[in-house]
């Protein structure tokens, strides 16, 4: 008897483990409140890369770009800006979440500041999230820094190493509930400075209208355009979803709280509620010019993609005086820089022609958009597993008590 009891409470402490890491998945993780192990710090991978736009006053773009080529800061470029006392922008290359980033960004608000740009209350602070996210394994830091190295090299976004972009599913539930809480008690608008939260420039979207899309270009549609809180146009060019509602500032660490709260929003989504399903449908575009404007081989490559069965051989050496190697040569950067999948060639035997006729017959084309339904779909968790749909859910406490300090003081 003795023997049978303490395998019986054996047992049950072999349990509590388990026991205990289910509470801990489906409990605490999931609704987004962390058990109290102050000795204990959760790390979260916020692996979506992103990159950002600052508009000030009192200080010209062309000066920004001197200032920044004197200081020896890389990974920015410099524009104008249309808007009404707004003089300038500045632009990053793309980031990810890491040190290394944070030190970057800190570095180009203090020099924008000690060079006299001021933030006034119609300048504002963009952020363009990736539709797709770091690889596995990927350090962050590292990433970042090839990705400056290759925007000095080559003026383009890095997009290497990245992984199956979000589909509408994620899209639409982070659309959702950011739009869902953006006049509510402690929601988006409270967030910011009233100059922002009824703004032309960064309009609200509909929420019925969210709810009914089902699709990437029925979101988009959802939307107001370009000038909407979140602005899903630059998803066909560039990759990325615009969050256009947040109020310009130089202060890095504000900079720095709202990329960390719209990366949680994703991360939140895509991990605690929703679910793998048979199957999914990826809606694949190729961004409009993924190289340097006025290079030939992004010439070749506009070329390519601008015209319905592509552009032939000779077309492209006409218009760029590249030779007909050089163009094949081409071909494969292209297919390097958007995957192979992107590009078809259509032989002159294709087209119905005879040998020898390949310079005029044979066309190269770069798909503008293409969906493909492959194994491993998505869709919202049941009521019964899904996780908390606040804007707060999982976010880091430090983050949430910075914020909830913000609320109050704009409250004033």
């Amino acid at each position: 008897m003795r023997s049978n009891g303490f395998k019986i409470n054996f047992t049950i402490i072999r349990l509590i483990p388990l026991l205990y890491g289910i509470i801990w998945d489906n409990v605490f993780l999931r609704e987004g409140v962390w058990p109290n192990h102050s000795s204990k710090k959760v790390t979260k991978t916020m692996t979506y890369p992103f990159g950002i736009e600052l508009e000030y006053s009192n200080l010209t773009w062309q000066q920004a770009r001197v200032g920044f080529t004197e200081r020896g800061i890389k990974g920015w470029k410099h524009d104008s800006d249309a808007s009404h006392n707004v003089s300038g922008e500045t632009i990053s290359c793309v980031l990810a979440m890491g040190d290394y980033a944070i030190e970057r960004i800190q570095e180009a608000c203090d020099a924008l500041e000690d060079m006299g740009a001021t933030i006034r209350s119609n300048c504002g602070f963009h952020v363009h999230i990736s539709n797709a996210p770091l690889q596995g394994g990927v350090d962050a830091n590292e990433w970042t820094r090839k990705s400056i190295d290759a925007f000095e090299a080559t003026g383009a976004y890095y997009n290497g190493d990245l992984g199956e972009p979000m589909d509408a599913v994620l899209v639409k539930d982070v659309m959702w509930r950011y739009t869902r809480m953006q006049s509510s008690h402690n929601g988006i608008n409270s967030m910011l400075p009233r100059s922002r939260r009824e703004f032309s420039m960064a309009e609200r979207i509909s929420l019925p209208r969210i709810e009914a899309a089902t699709t990437i270009q029925e979101l988009q549609r959802a939307t107001n355009g370009k000038f909407s809180t979140i602005n899903l146009l630059p998803w066909a060019r560039y990759g990325t979803v615009e969050f256009r509602q947040a109020a310009g500032t130089l202060d890095f660490e504000k900079i720095v709280k709202w990329v960390r709260f719209l990366l949680n929003l994703i991360d939140h989504s895509e991990r605690n509620r929703i679910e793998r399903t048979a199957t999914r449908t990826i809606e694949h575009t190729t961004p409009e010019q993924p190289f340097r404007r006025g290079a030939r081989v992004g010439v070749q490559y506009t070329m390519m993609r601008s015209v319905q069965g592509g552009a032939t051989t000779r077309d492209i050496m006409d218009a760029t005086g590249c030779s007909e190697s050089r163009v094949r040569a081409a071909v494969s950067e292209i297919r390097t820089r958007v995957g192979d999948e992107n590009v078809t060639t259509h032989t002159m035997q294709a087209q119905g022609a005879s040998y020898g006729d390949g310079t005029d017959m044979t066309r190269y084309e770069v798909r503008t958009e293409w969906t493909e339904t492959v194994q491993g779909g998505s869709q919202l968790m049941p009521d019964t597993r899904i996780g908390n749909p606040s804007i707060w859910a999982n976010l880091d406490d430090s983050d949430y008590e910075f914020w909830m300090s913000r609320i109050q003081a704009l409250d004033r």
